[in-house]
This record gives structure tokens, sequence and C-alpha cells, in this order.
């Protein structure tokens, strides 16, 4: 079985359910298709910090992804909602650059990580 953990937007939590998270984890859909049908755990969700949150400034954001990697989850999968529109130009979505440190600092710890979950 896999140990699977999925981190959200702080920022996006405060008006979504993670219920698109959760169908597509309960299906093996989406980002989820990769497993076939090997059994998943889901062992944490968690919401990152805050932007401008790192290891290096954030000791409880430090401590949440210590633990992920100390249990240890196999996998991290930073949800769909980490992809941010582009300013300038809405259709564009690029990668939050707090989600990339936590992503950084993960796969130094040995976790995989995988970018999304439902698109």
């Amino acid at each position: 079985m896999k140990k699977v953990a999925i981190i959200r937007c702080l920022d996006v939590s405060m008006r979504c359910a993670g219920a698109s998270c959760m169908k597509s984890f309960n299906s093996h859909t989406v980002k989820f298709e990769r497993y076939g049908d090997e059994e998943l755990e889901l062992f944490a969700s968690l919401t990152c910090n805050g932007c401008g949150q790192t290891v290096e400034n954030d000791a409880g954001l430090k401590k949440k992804l210590d633990r992920l990697a100390e249990e240890p989850v196999d996998v991290v999968h930073f949800s769909s909602c980490t992809n941010k529109k582009d300013k300038d130009n809405p259709e564009l979505k690029k990668r939050c650059p707090w989600v990339e440190k936590m992503k950084d600092y993960l796969e130094s710890k040995g976790v995989e990580v995988v970018y999304g979950t439902h698109h």
C-alpha cells in the first residue's frame, strides 16, 4: 500500500473544501491514474503555511514536512491549486515559488513529489 499526502494552497483553502482532490484520489483518476489498481492510503492532507513561508523561516512548516518524510509517506501530491494563474496572462499558469521550495526540501529528504491532483 502506498502512503500519499496532499498539500494544498492556504489562500485557496479559504474557498475550497478539497472535494475534487479527494474525489480524484478515491477514484484513481487524473493525477492518481498513475497508481492503477494499487491500494492507496491517504496519510495526510494539509495546507501550506502561506506565501513567503519556507523551511528556513517557518519552524511549523519545517515540522510538517519533516513529519511526512519521517513517517515516511511514499509520495506527496501538490494540489492542482498550487499552479497559479499569471496576472498578466490568465490563460497561463505557473507553479507557486513557495511550493517549489517545499518540493525541493521534500525531495532532499527522499520523498517523491507529484504536481497535481484533479486537473
